[in-house]
């Protein structure tokens, strides 16, 4: 056995006996754990988990209150030195790259860096290396051209290609570039169909949006919280016609639809007796983060707006707080400003983040009546004592409103990568491989030169060997 081998088993050894006596071993390390992810991904910046999103509590916890840890996290802990916890964490996780911590047969650093869990025996792909596409046309690798043409159908015109749509397909395409061009004239018609405008996008964004018919403009028990419509007509004007998928979060217009489902932008805000209209001024509109629905099911009657900067963090960058995503916490946060007892241990991790990500929401209305979602500059100093409007900051960064909390989140990887994830789960039906996230990563780097396209994203998407290839 190596040196540096056996150093890494008494440290697992060490963590191991640590963990099963129920011992917190320093105030130190359970004081800065939220910013472990944070560092993890400054030591490793090629992690998956890293590109476009911040590393998770869980790579090394398998419960952050009470605090318990997986084997990798044991070990990590074990490795910590001398300094503060951000210093020596660097070193600790070096330390053991050549580990296989959880003995699913691969080392921690090529499982951090293939975008599995080093802590997590269940967690493992077999043995590959990430691949990069290797030019814009899919050739190599055994591309399935019918396979992709039957995957377009299906996902985009919502039904399979008949025969007579296949016998085209195959008559005279005598080279891989024909097929290409056909492919993506197939991806062209179907991203025009009425099956996607109407159908398609409405599911892709139902979990974002989340209806609920009880409470919704058409309530059969005559209670009425907002009118979800606008959300589902604003996302597919956006999503459609080559338009700038970064009005998902700066629109400051509304949508209408005509009998014949033609879209078409209103200016202004949009009166209406109750909560079924868009009464919000437009200087202080911020795409599907401001819509009266939003802060009606989100806000609803709370004076802290806590699950709505969550849902607007979860739906449209990707992390998830309440399964320790995105954490990135603020010195001097949560301060705990209407007296929940956020500060106590078991919930100031998550809340050194979630808070200050909060304060732009609380001047918005929750629900309340024909004023839901109005932006009202005293409503914190009414509903929180002492109010004071404490900073807001999104991923580390100060934000002096929610409009530019939108115009700082459409310019993160987070949110190209958050968009690229919803088109890739939604076409293939599961998560990206260690090898398909490799490739998606090119797709959404490319959505700036594309001109912010949700279109040419899909034929981005068409392009990789996880759309077309064998599996």
């Amino acid at each position: 056995m190596t040196r540096t081998n056996a150093r890494a088993v008494r440290a697992i050894r060490f963590g191991g006996l640590l963990g099963a006596l129920g011992v917190l071993t320093t105030p130190m390390l359970a004081a800065a754990r939220p910013t472990g992810p944070s560092v993890l991904c400054e030591t490793y910046p090629d992690a998956p988990q890293c590109s476009g999103s911040l590393g998770t509590c869980s790579t090394c916890h398998t419960s952050t209150w009470p605090p318990a840890w997986n084997g990798y996290g044991l070990a990590v802990m074990a490795q910590i030195g001398e300094g503060t916890f951000e210093t020596s964490l660097p070193t600790a996780l070096r330390a053991l790259d050549a580990i296989d911590s959880d003995e699913d047969g691969v080392a921690n650093a090529d499982e951090l860096l293939l975008g599995t869990n080093p802590g997590d025996p269940g967690d493992a792909w077999p043995w590959c290396a990430p691949e990069t596409p290797t030019g814009p046309v899919p050739v190599a690798s055994g591309y399935d051209f019918e396979r992709a043409l039957r995957r377009i159908a299906i996902t985009y015109c919502g039904r399979q290609p008949t025969y007579d749509e296949l016998a085209t397909f195959r008559a005279g395409a005598t080279s891989s570039e024909v097929q290409y061009e056909r492919l993506h004239a197939a991806v062209d018609l179907c991203l025009g169909s009425p099956t996607w405008r109407r159908v398609g996008l409405r599911r892709l964004v139902d979990a974002r949006i989340r209806p609920i018919g009880a409470v919704g403009a058409s309530s059969p028990v005559g209670i009425v919280i907002g009118d979800y419509e606008w959300d589902y007509r604003l996302f597919r004007y956006v999503m459609t016609d080559d338009r700038d998928v970064r009005d998902l979060l700066l629109a400051d217009y509304h949508v209408t639809e005509s009998s014949d489902g033609t879209l078409t932008r209103v200016e202004g805000r949009v009166p209406a007796a109750g909560p079924t209209g868009q009464p919000l001024d437009p200087e202080r509109r911020a795409g599907m983060i401001t819509t009266s629905w939003f802060f009606a099911i989100n806000t609803m009657f709370s004076a802290m707006p806590r699950t709505t900067a969550a849902q607007a963090y979860r739906a449209w960058l990707g992390m998830d707080i309440a399964r320790l995503e995105g954490i990135s916490p603020i010195e001097g946060e949560p301060r705990d400003v209407d007296q929940r007892g956020v500060t106590q241990a078991q919930c100031a991790s998550c809340h050194s983040t979630l808070d200050p990500l909060s304060y732009a929401f609380v001047p918005y209305e929750g629900i309340a009546g024909g004023r839901t979602g109005v932006y009202d500059p005293l409503r914190g100093s009414r509903r929180i004592e002492g109010w004071s409007a404490p900073p807001t900051y999104l991923l580390g960064e100060p934000v002096t409103d929610v409009r530019d909390w939108a115009e700082h989140a459409v310019g993160t990887e987070a949110f190209a990568r958050n968009l690229a994830l919803m088109m890739f789960r939604d076409a293939l039906g599961h998560e990206p491989s260690p090898s398909e996230l490799a490739e998606l990563r090119t797709v959404w780097r490319a959505l700036e030169r594309d001109g912010w396209s949700a279109n040419r994203l899909v034929h981005r998407l068409v392009d990789t060997q996880a759309f077309g290839g064998a599996r």
